[in-house]
């Protein structure tokens, strides 16, 4: 197999020879090579895909859903991943820092409220609908930059029994323009931007595999394989991967951050992926909840942060120019969603972005159907 390990000089290098296009931000720049550090797992680099929360971007188009992407390759998802990385803010939040005494009771809270979620039955479907803003850029005949933040709709629907046909609908739901004006693209184009956001996408596949879906830039440890032997992993947490981690919390916390390379952000987002997972037990959130409370510099960054229209308790880890939060619902124990916050005043391509700005978000909302295409 191609070896797709890269240096640092070798990403900057291929991020220097990129197609003419909007310029990106040191923090962009901070928040792609962490992304490429955490999708390294103990399989080892040249075996691994990165997968990140939202499809990989494409230079010179839209962005596309925030919804976790499949197999693409470390190499090829690190460039791209720079540059799309750049998503401007649809809100501010304020910020509500405590002791990280405040985080543990919370998690404290949330592991003990935590409840089963119901699965379906045979014939039934998995309903999960993943909201996102995502930026994408272009620029104009004239070379006039542009920038647009795209609501995403992603919707998919799991059959009980995960051998059978999947169904996956994509959507823009709205835009809003950040660089740039509809009179601007009008007048001179809008370089591609707005070429694939007015029509749904519709997939349908055995096991979740779309045919011409990504397939062509490599694979994961799983690629191939049928689909019951799949071994999932922290971003892609199948029932077997779950299945597999430890439910004591310290064994838990080990794993989780021996496997985010020891960093705080990493470990946070890896978390975040699972407790998003409908097919995470009780148990297993409940043991996550627990044990993050080991994480070192978890705090509460908001008490109150709103999410899609649902609000829960925000915890970061603070350091660099942003922050990954996980928003959770104490009283419930419910995981809301999962944000990036601008933690400084922006440079470059996020000039006059203040600090304590939300950057991105997702939000995820999980149900039981009797036929793909229904919604609870």
């Amino acid at each position: 197999m191609t070896d797709t390990t890269w240096t640092e000089e070798e990403l900057d290098a291929a991020i220097a020879a990129q197609p003419e296009g909007p310029a990106f931000s040191a923090e962009a720049k901070e928040r792609a090579l962490a992304r490429v550090l955490a999708a390294v797992a103990e399989e080892g680099a040249e075996e691994r895909g990165l997968v990140a929360a939202g499809e990989v971007p494409q230079r010179g188009g839209r962005r596309g859903s925030g919804a976790v992407g499949r197999r693409w390759l470390v190499a090829a998802a690190a460039v791209t991943l720079v540059a799309g990385a750049l998503v401007a803010a649809p809100t501010l939040w304020s910020s509500d820092s405590g002791p990280a005494a405040s985080a543990a009771e919370t998690l404290r809270q949330a592991a003990a409220a935590t409840t089963a979620q119901p699965g379906p039955s045979t014939g039934q479907y998995r309903y999960i609908a993943t909201h996102s803003w995502d930026l994408g850029g272009a620029n104009t005949r004239t070379g006039k930059p542009l920038s647009v933040l795209f609501h995403n709709l992603q919707e998919k629907w799991i059959p009980a029994d995960r051998t059978g046909e999947w169904l996956e609908r994509r959507a823009v739901l709205d835009h809003r323009w950040v660089v740039g004006s509809e009179e601007l693209a009008k007048a001179e184009g809008d370089g591609g931007l707005f070429a694939s956001s007015k029509a749904m996408e519709e997939m349908r596949g055995l096991c979740g595999d779309y045919p011409g879906w990504n397939e062509p830039l490599g694979g994961d440890p799983d690629w191939g394989k049928p689909c019951l032997e799949r071994v999932g992993s922290w971003y892609t947490p199948n029932p077997r991967f779950l299945g597999a981690l430890p439910t004591e919390p310290q064994a838990l916390y080990d794993r989780l951050w021996n496997e985010s390379h020891q960093n705080g952000a990493s470990a946070l987002y890896n978390a975040g992926i699972v407790l998003a997972s409908p097919d995470a037990s009780k148990e297993l959130r409940s043991a996550l909840y627990q044990a993050l409370q080991h994480l070192p510099n978890l705090q509460v960054t908001e008490r109150a942060a709103n999410l899609n229209g649902r609000v829960g308790t925000a915890l970061g880890v603070p350091g660099g120019a942003t922050r990954e939060d996980i928003i959770i619902d104490p009283e419930s124990g419910r995981y809301i969603g999962m944000r990036m916050v601008l933690t400084e005043p922006g440079t470059d391509s996020w000039a006059g972005v203040p600090a304590g700005t939300d950057v991105s978000f997702t939000a995820v909302d999980t149900g039981v159907v009797d036929r793909a295409g229904d919604r609870p």
